[in-house]
């Protein structure tokens, strides 16, 4: 049995620590059974042989990694203080490292890893003792890298030089773990451990060999180990990769070196501020104006308490922490809340700084100057009418006291914004003079959503935020015996159920949940209980709501297919383009054809429409303008009247809703947020940019406030709590059978297992405000929760039958995140989930997932932080090739590209897919409809389905998965975007990745173990190993370094 040194000891006791971390498990303690995991799993991953566990904990030990007390084992994790940004930097000094070039900007082929390791990669590769390794495809950086062709043979040479004056001894070179098509040959044997000597002037080659069957990236480390006598032995690596790649990958390399984002020094400075020319305002406002909506500003104490961090003497981070770590209940409630959107408002004044330009040029345009915006047209950053940015004279930045200019925004078209600046500006303007731009953000929705929280506490909605039990009275006399709109739903148990509850209101005070999984028909479910409401009750008013403007447009859409649009008021906010609005809904919408402008009718006129739908945030503008019950004529509302009024005046056929939701992101937070916190902002939507108010008046204890009988909220699980509530607070009467027994009903819809709310706050998140309330319902509320009967159908009902997808498709997001209790549905008609079922393409006939995988590499480009994979994009172009071009030949369906979704999770795999698809292949960009073909983020499709998806994932190094998982990117360690992306799909799924990579996931691994069982796995021949970068960083840390 071979003997270890503690070196070697340690060096497998690390990476068992990361085994660990990669499974979710490194908080495990328990001696024996970390004894079990480390015999049984971790030793099981490899050939080689390893030490025993007393062996790796003892090295562990011995280099003050880990502490043991008894049969208790803890590993010593390395935390960095959380700073201003609320998030975990490195130091300034580590950030200069081999992989930065002398002008700051990092190779796009050098080996990318956080910057954390990158002062120790540049002394393992610098040369020492007069040692140096060379190579003619030396990239620098440690970096050597060649072409190949796959099946095609290619051998190069790495030469180890001495350029001293003394001799060394090469103890061996040793490729760690490389990829299976390198292999390194030597004349004496190097490799397996023969030492030679090289004397001064001595060049000794090694030969490094690569055969690929496939296009990828083949890499491996290469550690170099040397004695000089009487010096310590000391170390040189080289990372070396092999690359096969087609034209179209190379067209879609980085266009310039990767420079790596820097905040600007902050200093102490005097600003004069010149005010710009706002855009004419044609809106026709007629709705009252009562008291001022607050500012609620963040408080400075708040802002120096996380910049002095946790580690301080301070008692003010206790204090926060406190309040933040107490479980949310109606006496803390509004303070907790209020804390939370500071929390993220303070990392959105961080996060903006981002996107700030210096020396920028503007043009100037009939009084107007135009500024160049790459990614505005993506919403990066989102710029809408009336929005405004800072401009100061570049020569001028380090002026005190600085003189800026507020600019306006008059129009946004494609990534050109024309702005109005001061006469000041324009009179000192001339060609090419130079700017230093700064982007702000709308604080309206935080106010909204603060004002929302106050209210609900001053309004005591607690019966429905913190429900405890019905009252078990009905607004319905006698039976509910419905008059379908949709007659599909009569064969659907659960649907007409939750129908039944919501119109009966049983629940009440409670709210009435629809939880509903993909493709299970919820947005259908809600339109037809608001049909109902709609049709029984007479006085019922009806406030409907979502949080993006797609998924509020669908509702309406869909309302008004049965429901006269003279009923039916769709309140749109004034920053929306016109141009967006469908036109089906122009009628019914608050856009004035004549006028060009949207108008807001006074209160009066608002009072014969019985169902109003906005956005969540807009919602708040039905609350500012006076809707209370006094507004209203005769004074409180009258109880429900059960009627007739209205009847169906069709049926609505199968399906309308049903994987057809919202486009558009959430409205969370005005407009802008950061997409993972490095260059993911994304557009909230806007609210109407009016004098906001107070409608909540003083009435009498007996009238509880309420303009509506019933609210309704679709997608509540994408919304922020306090968003919800804006919808709620002054607006709805909570039911109370002394004093309200006719009060109204809350109905909220959604999927707690899918996309939530996008934070830019590590510590709002951490502390709940990334739960809507939606999700915390069912989370932490009894009448919600999930008993061995099942839930409670008098307060929530889960949909169950799925009508999208195949049942291959469905089968593993229902294992992992639906308790195996969703059911197909067999459509009549068109057979669209078996459409692909005999492609061609496919590893097996009759499973109709194909998972491709691929050896890749994570790349960057220029100044943005976002990944892509350009050898993942070479397979999808190939399968949408294969769909598009023989499509309707043999076995491959007829399919437009409007019914075929590509889904990314980071922008610039997006961007590159999308200039592909467009431009660079020859064949695809020439098809007439290719522009209907949507490429986007997960968060782009929730809500939608297509015939085909494909998923690039791009992920090839997990050495960056802590990172996506803190900052929110990337579907590893997030389960519910995991469960988003697959799930779109109806009739064919294709996920691009590379498996060694994404099964470190636990919900990835059993989806590809699930793929590799039903024979649906082909590419890259997946072995259970790590890759090559995530080699490096295992290693960086455990290897002791000589000079």
């Amino acid at each position: 049995m071979p003997k270890f040194t503690v070196a070697e000891a340690n060096f497998w006791g690390c990476q068992f620590v990361q085994f660990l971390r990669d499974t979710d498990r490194e908080r495990e303690s328990l001696r024996e059974t970390l004894r079990t995991i480390y015999n049984q799993e971790f030793r099981g991953r490899t050939d080689e042989k390893t030490p025993s566990f007393s062996s790796i904990l003892y090295a562990l030990r011995t280099a003050h990694q880990v502490q043991v007390r008894g049969e208790v084992v803890k590993f010593k994790v390395k935390r960095r203080v959380v700073v201003a940004d609320q998030y975990r930097r490195p130091r300034r000094k580590a950030q200069t490292s081999v992989s930065t070039s002398a002008s700051g900007q990092q190779l796009s082929s050098a080996p990318q890893m956080p910057q954390m390791y990158a002062k120790q990669w540049a002394e393992l590769i610098r040369g020492k003792h007069g040692i140096e390794i060379v190579s003619d495809y030396d990239q620098g950086d440690g970096n050597i890298r060649f072409p190949v062709v796959p099946g095609e043979p290619r051998t190069v040479t790495v030469l180890v030089q001495n350029r001293g004056t003394e001799v060394v001894t090469l103890q061996r070179f040793q490729p760690r773990q490389q990829s299976q098509e390198l292999s390194f040959t030597d004349e004496q044997g190097a490799a397996p451990g023969q030492s030679l000597l090289l004397h001064p002037g001595g060049i000794y080659p090694i030969q490094v060999q690569c055969l690929t069957t496939c296009n990828g990236h083949f890499s491996a480390v290469v550690f170099f180990e040397f004695t000089k006598e009487p010096d310590e032995p000391f170390s040189i690596s080289r990372y070396v990769a092999a690359v096969a790649e087609s034209q179209l990958a190379k067209d879609l390399g980085p266009s310039a070196l990767f420079q790596p984002y820097t905040a600007s020094l902050q200093h102490l400075v005097t600003v004069v501020t010149e005010d710009g020319i706002p855009p004419d305002s044609s809106l026709k406002n007629e709705l009252e104006r009562e008291i001022p909506l607050g500012t609620y500003q963040c408080p400075q104490r708040l802002k120096d308490t996380i910049l002095l961090g946790p580690n301080s003497a301070s008692s003010s981070w206790a204090a926060m922490r406190s309040l933040l770590e107490a479980p949310l209940q109606p006496e803390n409630y509004h303070q907790k809340f209020q804390q939370l959107l500071h929390l993220e408002e303070i990392q959105m004044e961080v996060d903006i700084r981002r996107y700030d330009m210096q020396d920028v040029t503007m043009v100037q345009d009939r009084g107007l100057l135009v500024l160049d915006v790459p990614g505005v047209a993506e919403n990066r950053p989102s710029l809408l009418r009336g929005d405004h940015l800072f401009a100061h004279l570049s020569s001028e930045r380090d002026h005190s006291p600085l003189v800026r200019y507020k600019g306006y925004v008059h129009s946004v078209e494609l990534e050109k914004v024309r702005l109005g600046f001061s006469s000041k500006l324009q009179k000192k303007f001339v060609k090419n003079l130079k700017f230093d731009v700064t982007f702000t953000f709308s604080r309206l929705p935080l106010q909204v959503q603060h004002r929302a929280a106050v209210l609900a506490m001053r309004h005591s909605l607690f019966s429905l935020l913190f429900p405890s039990a019905s009252c078990h009275q009905s607004l319905f006399p006698g039976p509910f015996q419905p008059r379908w709109f949709n007659r599909e739903l009569e064969t659907n148990e659960e649907q007409c159920k939750a129908v039944t509850h919501i119109v009966t209101g049983m629940s009440r005070p409670a709210p009435y949940l629809i939880f509903g999984p993909p493709g299970t028909g919820k947005t259908v479910t809600m339109v037809e209980a608001i049909k109902q409401v709609w049709m029984c009750f007479k006085n019922a008013r009806i406030l409907v709501c979502a949080p993006s403007n797609s998924a509020t447009d669908l509702l309406c859409q869909c309302l008004i297919k049965d429901i006269a649009p003279e009923n039916v008021y769709r309140l749109i906010a004034s920053s929306r383009n016109y141009r967006e609005v469908p036109t089906d809904i122009m009628p019914c919408c608050n856009w004035d054809e004549e006028q060009s402008s949207y108008v807001y009718p006074s209160k009066e006129s608002l009072k014969q429409y019985r169902i109003i739908i906005t956005t969540l945030v807009t919602a708040g503008r039905s609350e500012e303008l006076g809707l209370s019950p006094a507004s209203v004529a005769g004074g409180p509302r009258a109880a429900l009247q059960p009627g007739c009024e209205g009847s169906p005046s069709g049926i609505q056929q199968g399906g309308v809703g049903r994987g057809q939701a919202a486009e558009g992101k959430s409205l969370l937070y005005g407009r802008m947020r950061m997409k993972g916190r490095r260059g993911r902002m994304a557009r909230w939507g806007r609210m109407l940019r009016q004098p906001h108010s107070l409608s909540s008046r003083l009435v009498s204890a007996n009238f509880p406030p309420g303009f509506f009988s019933h609210v309704f909220i679709d997608e509540c699980g994408r919304a922020v709590e306090p968003e919800s509530v804006v919808a709620i607070a002054g607006l709805l009467a909570p039911m109370d059978q002394k004093t309200n027994p006719n009060g109204g009903q809350l109905v909220l819809a959604g999927d707690p297992k899918q996309l939530g709310p996008v934070l830019t706050s590590p510590l709002a998140i951490q502390h709940g405000l990334g739960t809507s309330l939606l999700e915390r319902l069912m989370l932490h509320n009894p009448l919600y929760k999930k008993s061995n009967g099942g839930y409670n159908p008098q307060f929530i009902t889960k949909l169950l039958w799925n009508y999208r997808s195949h049942e291959a498709i469905l089968r593993i997001p229902n294992e992992l995140f639906y308790d195996n209790e969703l059911k197909v549905c067999e459509r009549d008609g068109l057979d669209i989930q078996n459409l692909y079922c005999t492609w061609e393409e496919l590893p097996k006939k009759g499973f109709p997932i194909i998972f491709h995988g691929v050896c890749g590499e994570d790349q960057r480009e220029a100044k943005s932080p976002s990944f892509f994979n350009t050898a993942e994009i070479e397979v999808v172009v190939h399968y949408l090739k294969k769909l598009l071009l023989s499509q309707g030949k043999g076995s491959c369906p007829a399919v437009s590209p409007k019914e075929i979704g590509i889904i990314s999770p980071y922008r610039k795999q997006v961007e590159k897919i999308r200039k592909a698809i467009t431009s660079l292949d020859p064949d695809l960009h020439k098809l007439p409809a290719i522009s209907h073909l949507k490429v986007g983020s997960v968060e782009e499709f929730q809500g939608q389905e297509r015939q085909v998806i494909l998923i690039s994932t791009v992920r090839s190094c997990s050495t960056y998965l802590q990172f996506d998982q803190t900052f929110r990117l990337g579907f590893l360690k997030n389960p519910k975007r995991f469960n988003v992306a697959i799930t779109r799909a109806k009739a064919l799924l294709i996920v691009v990745g590379n498996p060694t990579v994404l099964s470190k996931d636990q919900h990835w691994h059993r989806f590809l173990r699930y793929c590799q069982e039903q024979g649906g796995y082909t590419g890259y021949p997946y072995k259970d190993e790590s890759t090559a970068e995530d080699r490096i960083t295992e290693e960086l840390g455990m290897l002791q370094l000589s000079v």
